[in-house]
């Protein structure tokens, strides 16, 4: 039985559900793709990660540890919840190279500078800090080894201002009535999707009705609206973790999109998430 706080077994019941529902989305089908989604993602050869030691803390359902594990890591894949340590063991099952295990990322079993990489990729801003979160993954990282995060970005302060304040109501249902009402932020009419855009997290229905594409944008947006932890983060910030922890060679795998102060009050510098990796000296 994992320690936790009340706010983080929030967070754990609503990803439960999440993880347990990853075949209504098709970013979550396993597939060999993944492996060049992977790469298309961090920006590096698949050779580097021929016999390299990873952790991928958060896994999820698993769809990056499959994805190294097929380009040839030990990968080891530690996930709070335990629908997700289930399907990624069932998604990996075929891979010698990978091991499973429940944990918190505050108290993992590891040793310091344990692995040649640590990714942790849309996890931190969903724990109660995703700083405190950061400092407990960068010692994992051995000495010119790699660290990977992807964290929210902080943009439209209004829109989630107003986000957060539907999150509020939502997490009043139980998990299943909670996803079930994501159904209703799938937006049909393309002049009211624009009007609430960017105001609220909402998505417009695609046009060919498909149920996949409707599950995986429902699943998406009860991603965004049903844990407790939602954290904002700006690439200075975040920048300034990795430096903290003596790492050089920081870069951004999705560039800076936007200059503006306008587009980055809006948007972000980068786009809504920073995707950022860095080299531990």
């Amino acid at each position: 039985m994992l320690e936790l706080s009340g706010g983080e077994r929030q967070v754990q019941r609503s990803f439960n559900l999440e993880h347990a529902r990853h075949s209504d989305s098709r970013y979550l089908h396993f597939t060999p793709g993944l492996a060049q989604q992977w790469l298309n993602d961090i920006k590096l050869p698949a050779e580097w990660f021929k016999g390299k030691t990873i952790l991928d803390a958060g896994c999820g359902s698993g769809r990056w540890t499959y994805a190294m594990a097929s380009l040839g890591a030990r990968v080891v894949a530690a996930d709070l919840t335990e629908a997700g340590t289930k399907v990624t063991q069932q998604a990996t099952a075929g891979f010698e190279n990978v091991a499973v295990l429940q944990a918190n990322v505050f108290n993992l079993p590891f040793k310091p500078e344990s692995f040649d990489m640590v990714v942790s990729w849309g996890v931190l801003h969903h724990t109660p800090s995703s700083k405190a979160a950061f400092d407990r993954l960068a010692p994992l990282v051995k000495r010119g080894g790699i660290l990977y995060v992807m964290v929210y970005e902080k943009h439209n302060p209004l829109k989630f201002f107003l986000t957060d304040l539907i999150r509020r109501v939502l997490r009043r249902l139980p998990e299943d009535r909670r996803y079930r009402a994501c159904r209703w932020l799938i937006i049909r009419n393309r002049l009211l999707h624009s009007l609430l855009a960017n105001r609220i997290i909402c998505a417009l229905e695609p046009s060919s009705r498909d149920p996949l594409e409707i599950s995986t944008l429902q699943l998406g947006l009860y991603d965004a609206y049903a844990p407790m932890f939602n954290h904002l983060h700006s690439r200075r910030e975040v920048e300034a973790w990795f430096r903290e922890h003596g790492f050089d060679q920081i870069c951004l795998t999705r560039p800076v999109r936007f200059s503006s102060r306008k587009d980055i009050r809006l948007y972000g510098e980068c786009g809504g998430s920073i995707n950022m990796r860095g080299v531990r000296l």
